[in-house]
């Protein structure tokens, strides 16, 4: 793999980098064209492995490289209770965030302005910015009681009162009606990505807008499509590399948000590019948005490997900042949007061409540039200002400060764009800019009112940031700078709790899905009946698909931009026999969720002793608590929760009963993750545990039910040779039998008994032989007196049945 050549200022360089694993070393001979190459580049790049997160890193054979100001990437760990720590920091400024963004919104004009009262137009950059903070939560419970977020066309009632929540939809339609011009090319995409990513479900998008709507939407486009990268131009874009992520970010949002229908082949047709109707998007606009995010690629990948080569050749005047991390999220972006694609077709049929294909983003160049960015953070916990937004601005006149890119905006990008784990080596860094956050909130009162007598004025609170390039009223919060700082708190929040997920997960030996839904474990577990068989009852996976599944994966709420608080059950004890599959239930609804999976049982708690399980009991729920969108199997550990009032009990068993009923209660009130409590011996449990109001569901796990034992007698004949309608008169008449001896013996196998009977039967038919009652009652006999559930067991099981409780 080989870098472009590129011409700047007269001297043509090939830069030559192998970033292939078998490689060490790397030489960049620098060719001139009638001038001589600086003497302080480096001569030779050697790709050195080292022991570090990131894996790889460009260093310079230079020692002009070396920065005073600069602190270099740390081997420091950061410890679970660090991240808790930082976590908790990030989650007191993110709590605040309503109050400080709402006090921007200005009612009369429908959007958020630089300064409340500061101007009487609709401020196009603050309000985009605002929009993106709040749909960078996720979470509509935060914002619920400030912000109308449902887009959906309301109809008119009779009702005076009007709502002071901010009203999403017609903050958009200001948004798109504001006075904005087609060439500026910072807000014209900004505003593009933002509208279509807070219309995801196309609420106000849709055939319905007027006219008026219709034509800025299309401009929008048109304007995006002008100014996209283009391979003639080479290094020298006409626009930042700033200004190229924001128009890569709107085009990638168009491009993925299109609908696609199945042909009914392997293939799928694209229709309606973005979800939006044809009257609001430019002819040709689909083959163009591709091509751009082609181009994208190249360009940002040969910038990126531009900047990484200035940097390890100590060129630090030719290297900039900026240019790395949004060269970077450039590449990142537009090479996830066509990974998977064929290539671009030259000639109408003639299939793609050679070489046009976009391969996935190559993960150690990642890593390098991401290190290298951390590498030149500053002392203070920001970075240098970099290339500005515009490429020429006027110098005087308006505050400087606002052309360049604020900080707390990259860095948000840099979180949104890269998975968690990217992050691990760097948290010193995202550390030292949360201090430098905390440090520089500021607070400013907006006069609203003055008493004539006294002369006395009196206002709101206005609080936030901003930019440290800002060059007057460095002291006043605005609202763009604070909406991009809450963007980046709230996205290293996640990042922080998503990395002590991870180490959770390790910690205990769980399983993780991958957010990827598995239908196959959930469709072959077998059903069991709740309650008596001989009254209407429903079955476990009914109650579970209808009291978890379906609250917990269809969360979001129609016309809504994020997902609403969830009102399924978080928690159930699931008892019954030895051998009912319990465990194999919470596996298989991990799967069908596509959340995680976590094991923690009695060995878990004796791990530092049986003097220390108190203490542990504390550790492993602080850790738990941890877990998001995981399924959380508590398995057999009744020694923990034994009855209080049992006179032999002895004091620090009730201890221990008592540290676990606080414990579990925290983790219920957390609503993170679904939590389950398996047993073979309910009845053991302190009253306090199997109470209402701290498990939500008590599941009685049963035998196979009848439909179950059905099921397995199909798998067990599929592979007979014989007619269908001999298979399906077998079935019957398994059915049949089985219902007539149904609660006497069937009702008690357990799936292994009933796989075992099932192949008996199965082997009666494969014999050529009718399945009749006698022969079936010939094997029912032999297998009773050795059947699992019989006796005592029995009892228990026939009065635990009535012990469910939903």
């Amino acid at each position: 793999m080989s870098f472009r050549k590129y011409f700047d200022s007269g001297l043509a360089i090939i830069f030559i980098v192998s970033l292939t694993l078998n490689m060490s070393t790397a030489f960049v001979p620098l060719a001139t064209a009638g001038t001589t190459a600086p003497t302080h580049q480096c001569e030779k790049i050697r790709l050195t492995s080292i022991q570090h997160p990131s894996a790889f890193i460009f260093t310079a054979l230079s020692s002009s490289a070396a920065h005073h100001d600069r602190i270099p990437i740390h081997d420091k760990y950061f410890s679970f209770d660090e991240m808790k720590a930082m976590e908790a920091r990030l989650g007191n400024i993110e709590k605040e965030a309503p109050d400080m963004l709402t006090s921007f919104y200005e009612p009369h004009l429908k959007s958020f302005s630089v300064r409340p009262g500061s101007v009487q137009s609709i401020s196009v950059t603050s309000t985009c910015f605002a929009l993106q903070t709040i749909y960078s939560t996720g979470d509509c419970s935060m914002f619920s009681d400030s912000v109308d977020l449902n887009l959906k066309l309301q109809l008119a009632t009779n009702s005076p009162t009007k709502s002071s929540k901010v009203p999403l939809r017609s903050v958009i339609k200001s948004l798109l009606r504001a006075h904005w011009r087609e060439e500026d090319m910072f807000q014209v995409p900004l505003l593009l990505y933002t509208v279509l990513k807070i219309d995801s479900e196309r609420s106000v998008l849709n055939k319905d807008m007027d006219e008026e709507l219709v034509h800025r939407v299309k401009q929008l486009i048109a304007a995006t499509l002008d100014n996209r990268p283009k391979r003639r131009s080479g290094l020298n874009q006409p626009l930042s590399d700033y200004i190229l992520y924001l128009i890569t970010d709107s085009l990638t949002e168009l491009v993925q948000s299109t609908p696609t229908v199945n042909n009914g082949e392997s293939n799928s047709i694209s229709i309606e590019l973005g979800g939006l109707p044809n009257s609001a998007v430019p002819e040709g606009a689909t083959s163009l948005a591709l091509l751009a995010l082609t181009r994208s690629v190249e360009v940002s990948y040969n910038e990126l490997c531009r900047q990484l080569a200035f940097r390890s050749a100590g060129d630090m005047t030719s290297f900039d900042i900026m240019r790395l991390a949004y060269s970077l999220l450039t590449y990142v972006r537009a090479s996830s949007a066509l990974t998977g694609t064929a290539g671009r077709e030259v000639t109408r049929g003639g299939g793609p061409q050679p070489g046009t294909a976009v391969g996935p983003p190559n993960r150690r160049l990642i890593k390098a540039a991401l290190a290298a960015f951390f590498e030149e953070q500053s002392s203070d916990g920001t970075w240098d200002k970099g290339q500005p937004i515009y490429k020429s601005f006027r110098r005087v006149g308006r505050d400087v400060g606002n052309a360049f890119v604020f900080v707390a905006d990259t860095v948000g990008c840099l979180l949104g764009e890269l998975p968690a784990e990217d992050f691990r080596p760097h948290l010193d860094g995202l550390y030292r800019l949360l201090s430098w956050i905390e440090q520089h909130q500021t607070v400013e009162f907006i006069s609203d009112y003055c008493d004539p007598e006294t002369t006395q004025c009196y206002g709101k609170p206005l609080r936030g940031w901003a930019s440290p390039h800002m060059t007057s009223q460095a002291a006043s919060p605005l609202a763009w700078s604070t909406a991009q700082t809450l963007t980046c708190v709230m996205r290293m929040r996640k990042v922080v709790k998503r990395l002590m997920h991870i180490d959770v997960l390790e910690e205990f030996g769980g399983i993780t899905n991958k957010r990827a839904i598995n239908l196959a474990s959930w469709d072959r577990l077998l059903d069991t009946d709740l309650g008596d068989p001989t009254k209407d009852q429903r079955t476990l996976k009914d109650v579970l698909n209808e009291r978890m599944i379906q609250p917990f994966i269809s969360d979001a709420t129609p016309g809504s931009i994020c997902s609403v608080p969830k009102f399924g059950a978080y928690s159930a004890i699931l008892f019954g026999p030895p051998g009912t599959a319990k465990s194999t239930v919470c596996e298989a609804l991990a799967e069908r969720m596509g959340w995680d999976f976590v094991v923690i049982d009695t060995a878990s708690f004796l791990a530092d002793g049986l003097t220390n399980v108190a203490s542990r009991i504390r550790y492993i729920f602080a850790r738990l608590q941890a877990l998001n969108d995981c399924v959380i199997l508590f398995d057999e550990i009744e020694e923990f929760c034994l009855d209080r009032e049992t006179p032999s009990l002895g004091m620090e068993s009730r201890m221990l009963t008592t540290a676990m009923l606080t414990a579990i209660n925290d983790l219920r009130r957390s609503k993170k993750s679904i939590f389950f409590l398996a047993t073979n011996r309910l009845r053991a449990f302190d009253s306090a545990i199997i109470r209402p109001g701290r498990f939500d569901l008590q599941l009685f796990v049963g035998t196979p039910n009848l439909d179950a034992r059905v099921v397995q007698l199909r798998s067990q004949l599929a592979s007979v040779p014989v007619q269908q309608i001999v298979k399906d008169e077998a079935e019957h008449a398994f059915r049949s039998y089985l219902s007539s001896v149904w609660n006497e013996d069937a009702m008690f196998f357990n799936y292994l008994e009933g796989l075992q009977f099932a192949s008996a039967c199965a082997d009666i038919v494969a014999k050529g032989n009718d399945l009749t009652d006698e022969s079936m009652s010939t094997i029912l006999s032999a297998m009773k007196v050795v059947m699992t559930v019989r006796g005592a067991v029995r009892e228990e099981y026939v009065a635990s049945m009535g012990l469910t409780r939903l």
